[in-house]
């Protein structure tokens, strides 16, 4: 299991490349899934933040990607 930090969009846009291509779908096929076209794969692989709504859970579903945050007390 790879693990990573994400600091920033352009961190989380490596990602989902990596994963995508690891789960051999093309930036096509995955906007196709997703219902978007292959230019939003691309700009969101770029790091440009333009995730704003439920497309971005379901980016990660397809993906098999899981956040996890760890919240410090106090």
């Amino acid at each position: 299991m790879t693990t990573a930090q994400l600091r920033s969009a352009e961190d989380l846009g490596a990602i989902i490349a990596l994963v995508r291509k690891r789960n051999g779908l093309t930036q096509r096929q995955l906007a196709e899934r997703l219902g978007v076209s292959q230019r939003y794969v691309s700009e969101l692989e770029l790091g440009k933040p333009k995730i704003a709504d439920e497309r971005y859970f379901r980016l990660l579903a397809l993906l098999g990607i899981t956040l996890f945050a760890e919240v410090a007390d106090g």
